[in-house]
């Protein structure tokens, strides 16, 4: 099965300014054209694309997954490698996992000292205040 270039924006969901990219800077494996020159999407450009989404949206280099992609097809033999990209990535992602709950945190005890302050009547509710 393939897919154009617009069914895959659509499916995942990403611009199709960014595929484009992608494909001009031979990125995603199993890309090709068809006769009238459009991109025509293999699964196995559809598949890959799903991983290279993921780590770009946890901050990965497009340099570091080109690489991860040209160890992928080196076959077995760089297993451990890849095993260690994936792991620095998914130590990366934690990190920020707990920057934004710290940040939510912040936020939500911010919320309920607003909630606090309308639920409780003040006897200056007359005064406009600031925030």
């Amino acid at each position: 099965m393939t897919m154009t270039l617009k069914e895959v924006a659509a499916y995942y969901d990403i611009s199709e300014h960014t595929l484009r990219y992608y494909d001009k800077i031979n990125l995603v494996p199993g890309i090709t054209r068809d006769a009238h020159g459009y991109r025509v999407f293999s699964d196995l450009a559809v598949g890959w694309l799903r991983y290279i989404i993921a780590f770009r949206s946890t901050g990965m280099p497009i340099a570091d997954v080109r690489h991860y992609i040209e160890l992928d097809n080196q076959g077995d033999v760089t297993q451990s490698e890849r095993l260690a990209m994936l792991e620095k990535q998914a130590a990366h992602l934690r990190k920020q996992i707990a920057n934004l709950q710290q940040q939510q945190d912040l936020i939500e005890t911010k919320i309920s000292h607003f909630k606090a302050d309308t639920a409780t009547p003040h006897a200056d509710a007359l005064v406009v205040k600031g925030v």
